[in-house]
């Protein structure tokens, strides 16, 4: 398993280290500064490249978005498997959270300095 995490931020790091924690896999994170990124960027649509989101590589499928979150708590520890109840819900909708979350990550965090903001 590969995540790709947008940004180098504060709220982006602590979110890639909360999920290190939730999951019981290891788990590879990479940022779009890493030099591997440009290797795994080739493999994909340059649309999927395009929107701002964490980005899962499971063999040669790629998750984004919600469907990337839902795929890593199937891996998540026991303890943490009640929160799947919540992709229950549409797709849509749970993408529309992510994207309220990933916009406004900056008020939660105001000293950041997010690059991709």
């Amino acid at each position: 398993m590969q995540v790709i995490i947008d940004g180098n931020c504060r709220f982006c790091l602590g979110s890639t280290k909360l999920l290190r924690r939730m999951l019981a896999v290891q788990l590879h994170v990479i940022t779009q500064y890493d030099v591997e990124y440009l290797d795994i960027q080739n493999r994909f649509k340059p649309a999927d490249w395009a929107v701002d989101s964490i980005k899962l590589i499971v063999g040669n499928q790629l998750f984004m978005k919600s469907k990337a979150i839902t795929a890593l708590m199937v891996e998540a520890h026991w303890y943490f498997q009640p929160l799947r109840i919540f992709f229950l819900l549409p797709t849509s909708f749970l993408d529309a959270m992510y994207d309220f979350i990933a916009k406004n990550r900056y008020l939660w965090r105001k000293e950041d300095n997010c690059e991709v903001i």
